[in-house]
C-alpha cells in the first residue's frame, strides 16, 4: 500500500470546514469535503461513499487544491441549466424568495405546500409560471 503524499494542517481543515459552511453550490460542497476527508486521512473508499464520486475525481480535486488552493475546487462549468434564465432574472427569483413568502406571489391552484416557507417544489412551480423555464434537476432550483 502506498503511503498518502498529501495531509492538511489543522488550519487547512477549519479553512475548508468553514468555505463548507458558506456554499451554497452542491458540487463545491462535494469537493470541498472530499478534500478536506482525502487530506485528513480518511480511507479513500469511504470518500467515495460519502461524496459519491470515483476516486479519479477526488485525486483531481485533491491536484486543483494543491494548485490553486480553495479557488481550484470551485466548479467551472455552469451546467446546461446555466443558460435557462439571465441574471437578472436569477437576481429577481433571489429577490422574491428572500422578500416574499410563497402564499403571497404564487397563486394557490398552482402551489405545492401550504406557503409559509420555500420549498424546492414551490419555487419550480414559480419559476416555471413567471418564466416558463423547467430544470431537469433539483439542485438547480436549491441554487437559484
Amino acid at each position: 500500500m502506498q503511503r498518502r503524499r498529501f495531509s492538511l494542517d489543522e488550519k487547512e481543515v477549519a479553512r475548508l470546514r468553514q468555505r463548507e459552511a458558506e456554499t451554497r453550490n452542491v458540487r463545491e460542497l462535494r469537493r470541498l469535503q472530499a478534500v478536506r476527508l482525502y487530506g485528513s486521512g480518511v480511507e479513500l473508499a469511504d470518500i467515495v461513499d460519502t461524496v459519491g464520486q470515483g476516486e479519479r475525481s477526488i485525486w483531481r480535486w485533491v491536484s486543483d487544491y494543491r494548485r490553486d488552493g480553495l479557488s481550484g475546487l470551485r466548479p467551472g462549468w455552469a451546467g446546461q441549466n446555466a443558460s435557462k434564465l439571465s441574471a437578472a432574472q436569477r437576481a429577481a427569483i433571489k429577490r422574491k424568495v428572500e422578500n416574499y413568502r410563497p402564499d403571497q406571489i404564487v397563486p394557490r391552484d398552482v402551489r405545492v405546500s401550504q406557503g409559509q416557507f420555500w420549498t424546492v417544489s414551490d419555487l419550480q412551480v414559480a419559476v416555471k409560471t413567471w418564466y416558463g423555464v423547467e430544470y431537469g434537476c433539483a439542485d438547480s432550483y436549491r441554487t437559484l
